[in-house]
């Protein structure tokens, strides 16, 4: 492990987000940040007993301050800022007609508002030695559109646009920005979407993760750890060239 490279990993306590943490833990130190406490400590815990070293910011991604605390941790322990991982976000559909204004904006605050608020207060550090990759997990639902997902699609859309902005303004600068898009990966989100084909098509548990699988044309549910894969390519430098591009996984739909 480089004893000064360090990584922000947002959203790090479930899911995608610990399958990433798990996956960057033996190249650099990690801040890892989230809203449940219990699940931080057992990520942090067990990256430790494995000789990693990690340390996490307990906030929500929609308040500013989140972001600098994670920042805070990294100067305070004498680290280079050198990944920006951010990957928390929430999901929630509905008729485009009737949807919430409260649940658009939430959408927003947390998926986009989030994001930049991290990336903001990364960048100082990442132009100040002049390296920087920045992955940010978008969804397919970032370079298509879905019925009923309005608000979700538009979110991951502006992710997409975000990622691409960046790789122009800050490529020459040493910094790499790519969004990745994975389709259906086995998370809370996934098994949230199942349950309502289930509910609202009467549908079997088997023939409801059926119809999820066969959007895939390898007939399948990605992995967490395969989207971590991914990420971690992009923080070892490997996909620099792709640089702005999105990432899509999602078996050639």
């Amino acid at each position: 492990m480089n004893s000064k490279r360090a990584i922000i990993v947002t959203g790090g306590g479930k899911g995608i987000g610990k399958a990433i943490c798990q996956s960057l833990a033996s190249s650099s130190n990690l801040v890892i940040v989230g809203r449940d406490q219990n699940a931080l400590q057992s990520v942090s815990s067990v990256i430790r007993t494995t000789g990693g070293v990690c340390e996490f910011v307990i906030g929500d991604v929609k308040d500013p301050q989140t972001a600098k605390d994670a920042i805070d941790i990294v100067t305070k322990n004498g680290w280079q800022l050198h990944s920006l991982v951010c990957n928390a976000g929430i999901g929630g559909g509905g008729n485009t007609d009737s949807y919430a204004a409260n649940k658009w904006m939430e959408m927003f605050d947390v998926n986009v508002h989030g994001t930049f608020w991290f990336v903001q207060a990364a960048l100082p550090l990442m132009l100040s030695h002049s390296e920087g990759k920045i992955c940010i997990v978008s969804s397919v639902a970032g370079v298509k559109g879905f019925k009923r997902q309005a608000a979700y699609s538009a979110s991951k859309h502006a992710l997409v646009g975000l990622a691409k902005s960046l790789a122009l303004e800050y490529g020459k600068k040493g910094i790499i920005t790519i969004p990745v898009c994975p389709a259906f990966v086995m998370t809370d989100m996934t098994e949230r979407v199942i349950a309502g084909l289930e509910r609202y098509q009467n549908l079997s548990r088997a023939d409801a993760e059926a119809k999820v699988r066969s959007t895939n044309p390898l007939n399948k549910i990605i992995t967490p750890e395969e989207v971590a894969e991914a990420v971690a390519l992009i923080c070892a430098g490997k996909l620099d060239h792709m640089n702005g591009n999105p990432l899509v996984l999602n078996g050639g739909e």
